[in-house]
């Protein structure tokens, strides 16, 4: 038998986003056939039930935030054939609370699924070590926010293995969540895991489709054919929003060098009003902004670094794609 355990984001995500319905009809065809099991620990279904309601709301609001911008991008500059092209999108907005309704449907099927599951209560014995890991700040502790949640999750996950192991099992622990969950390269857990995931019956997947795929590598073939399934486009205040935490992470660590800078005496703290200028000086006032700056960053993010060479590249190479798109040249990084 094949036991997956699923995150609460990926019960979020395959309930409200169109590109994972083929996995909500894939699981619902594994688990009636017997292949696999899902396990749901009731911390999750209470994080569920608690999120449900919220993130559906968030699709609808975009959807119809989305046709707006269309529309008011086609009425300006429409040409020749923006009647056209406005009796289109009438017909596209008509039908969005169609779609809206589509997100509660497959919310009700991800609702059975969870009905159908495993359900596992949280025991004090995961509960307990998962404040040991806290203690020891190992994984989901090592970056700065309150992770005992995911902390119990998979202290669960590694007591389920441990009552019900046998040769014919197989574990497999399913999170969209990589910050917490994975080491550098996503697909592989944290290091700090390894207690865990050392068995060849135990995985650990950072995407439902390649969990479903480890089972069994055709059903999702015939479901997506069904589906005509094709990658969802990214909204444009998606888009925006995480452009905006990317400058902000990104001139927070600038705001770090400089610090750093003056700290080793490379840059000095000349009084407001002080004629100079250049990279080897800052006036006064001037850091007294940036501190309140930097400040109000710390306390807008979970993780605002330090970061390793590779992730500090990861996130410049991030800001300097989504500018692209948006229709600044490549390598444009300016904060």
């Amino acid at each position: 038998m094949h036991f997956i355990m699923l995150d609460t984001c990926v019960l979020l995500d395959i309930s409200t986003k169109k590109n994972y319905l083929p996995i909500v009809s894939a699981l619902e065809n594994l688990v009636s056939s017997g292949i696999i099991k899902i396990v749901v620990p009731d911390l999750v279904i209470a994080e569920f039930d608690r999120n449900k309601e919220d993130v559906a709301d968030k699709t609808r609001k975009r959807l119809s935030h989305e046709f707006k911008q269309v529309r008011s991008v086609v009425l300006e500059f429409g040409g020749k054939e923006k009647e056209k092209a406005i009796e289109v999108l009438n017909d596209v907005n008509s039908r969005l609370p169609l779609l809206s309704e589509a997100n509660y449907a497959t919310i009700l099927r991800v609702e059975k699924l969870i009905e159908d599951s495993l359900q596992e209560k949280i025991s004090d014995n995961a509960k307990i070590a998962a404040v040991q890991r806290g203690l020891d700040k190992r994984a989901p502790f090592h970056i700065s926010k309150n992770s005992m949640a995911d902390a119990v999750l998979i202290e669960q996950f590694s007591e389920f293995i441990s009552n019900n192991d046998s040769d014919s099992n197989v574990f497999i622990f399913v999170t969209h969540n990589h910050n917490d969950f994975s080491s550098k390269d996503h697909r592989q857990p944290h290091e700090d895991f390894s207690d865990i995931f050392h068995k060849d019956n135990v995985h650990y997947f950072n995407n439902a489709f390649s969990a479903i795929k480890s089972v069994d590598d055709e059903v999702l073939e015939d479901i997506l054919f069904e589906h005509d399934f094709t990658e969802e486009t990214r909204g444009l205040q998606e888009i925006l929003s995480i452009m905006d935490e990317l400058f902000d992470k990104v001139w927070y660590n600038r705001h770090c060098d400089l610090i750093l800078g003056i700290e080793n005496g490379n840059i000095r703290i000349v009084p407001d009003g002080t004629k100079e200028y250049g990279n080897d000086v800052i006036h006064e006032g001037i850091l007294k902004a940036a501190q309140k700056s930097a400040q109000q960053v710390v306390d807008k993010y979970d993780n605002t670094g330090p970061w390793d060479d590779f992730e500090w590249g990861m996130l410049n190479g991030k800001l300097s794609a989504l500018r692209w798109i948006l229709g600044d040249e490549w390598d444009m990084l300016d904060t």
